[in-house]
Parts: structure tokens; C-alpha cells; sequence
């Protein structure tokens, strides 16, 4: 890691120059800086003087390796704990009007029973209609046997075929 001279190394390695999001790296600064602003508060009670321009550059440079990844964690925990504070108010927030739509919706398909009864009634009773029209007509060819032999006995003979006969 580089030494960084100020906030502004910071501000460019976390924030410009990153390849992830920009909000997180500026939060990740926030961080840092928040860092930076308790340690000049306990200088100055410590001291009771704050700490000089080359202290703060002096602070900046012996940070270690690990405070961007650190600082980045960090930002990352609070921004998921917010984006999730803010889903859980939006949530709350459109609850009863969901809760509303959803008996509604209830109520209004309650209402429909009665046209969609009719149109099932009639589909069934067409229905059994030509199951029964099926039924009669298998009954009539099952019960009058009508093989092509006692068709041809029964069918009508013309006056020709009478003479020869």
C-alpha cells in the first residue's frame, strides 16, 4: 500500500480511482476521515492543543496495510445495515395498503360467483348432453345388431328386382 500524505491520496484511491461502487468508497472514506477526526479529538484532550498539519500527514502515512480494507468492510456492514432499515420501512410503509388491495381482490372475486356458476352450469349441462347423446346412441347400435347382411334383407326392393325373382 502506498503511504497516503492527506485525505485527498485517500479520497483518490478509495473513491476515483476504485473499480467498485463509488457510494461505497466514499462511505469507506467516511470512515477513515472519522477515524482521523476521533484520534485529532483525543490529541487535543490529551495535548490540549490539536495536533500540528505534519502530525495529521504523519497520522495519514503510518496507517496500516489493512485500514482500506478494513474501512471498505465497514462501509459495506452499514450500507447493507441502511439499505435494509430502509426496505423493512418501505415494507411497513406499503403494508396496509396491500393488506387493503388483497381483501379487495377477495371481496371483488366473491362477487363474480354467481356469473362464473352460470357459465359452469351450462357447461356442464352441454356436456351431459352429449354424453347422454353418445349413450343413446351406442344403446341403439348395440341393441339392433345391424350387421351389413340383415341390412341388406330388410332394405327395400325395387319393382325390377321383383319381377326377376
Amino acid at each position: 500500500m502506498d503511504k497516503f500524505s492527506g485525505p485527498e491520496d485517500l479520497y483518490d484511491e478509495l473513491v476515483e480511482n476504485s473499480d467498485e461502487n463509488w457510494l461505497l468508497g466514499l462511505v469507506a472514506f467516511a470512515v477513515i476521515e472519522e477515524q482521523r477526526i476521533e484520534w485529532l479529538k483525543h490529541q487535543t484532550k490529551r495535548t490540549g492543543t490539536p495536533p500540528s498539519p505534519a502530525e495529521i500527514q504523519a497520522w495519514y502515512q503510518q496507517q496500516p496495510e489493512g485500514v482500506l480494507l478494513r474501512a471498505r468492510d465497514t462501509a459495506e456492514a452499514r450500507l447493507g445495515d441502511y439499505s435494509n432499515s430502509i426496505v423493512e420501512e418501505v415494507v411497513e410503509e406499503l403494508r396496509p395498503d396491500i393488506e387493503r388491495d388483497v381483501i379487495v381482490n377477495e371481496i371483488r372475486s366473491a362477487n363474480r360467483f354467481w356469473p362464473q356458476f352460470g357459465v359452469n352450469f351450462a357447461g356442464g349441462f352441454a356436456s351431459a348432453l352429449v354424453f347422454s347423446g353418445l349413450l343413446v346412441l351406442m344403446a341403439f347400435l348395440v341393441l339392433n345388431d345391424i350387421s351389413p347382411v340383415q341390412f341388406g334383407a330388410h332394405a327395400p326392393v325395387s319393382a325390377e328386382e321383383n319381377k326377376d325373382g
